[in-house]
């Protein structure tokens, strides 16, 4: 997951086994390991969804607060070597970060709901991780 986040998971042998994919330079293995690490990130993003603190809009709310756009954001993008699983953007849902992480000036309290979802999902992110990168290894040498 991402590297700046208070919860990761971490694979021993992962980094040697980054250095012997692009050593191979075979495309559709990157694609496969990529779309093994969405799939893993992909297991938190409905308790995400589900974490994500309603509130109905109040005359005090800014124009630009859309309750629900929030959950809609709630995204996963994945590389070869990561994946990450991000809510907001500072277009569309600029208020995100003072949601997640508080905006004391403001009076909003932190509500970390990724970090809250990554914690309840960690054993089921590693048991997806490890079956996905195990069946493309396997689909790999077999070939």
């Amino acid at each position: 997951m991402a590297s700046n986040s208070q919860y990761t998971v971490r694979v021993e042998g992962l980094r040697e086994f980054q250095r012997s994919l692009r050593q191979l330079k075979d495309k559709e293995l990157n694609k496969k390991v990529r779309l093994a690490n969405k799939a893993a990130a992909e297991v938190v993003k409905p308790e995400a969804k589900k974490a994500v603190p309603d509130h109905r809009a109040s005359p005090k709310d800014s124009k630009r607060y859309r309750p629900g756009k929030l959950e809609k954001s709630v995204n996963v993008t994945a590389s070869q070597k990561s994946a990450v699983l991000k809510a907001g953007s500072k277009a569309r849902v600029p208020y995100a970060g003072a949601i997640h992480f508080g905006f004391p000036k403001r009076n909003i309290r932190p509500n970390r709901f990724l970090y809250r979802a990554m914690a309840r999902k960690s054993n089921a992110v590693s048991e997806v991780y490890e079956r996905e990168i195990t069946a493309v290894l396997r689909d790999h040498l077999e070939s």
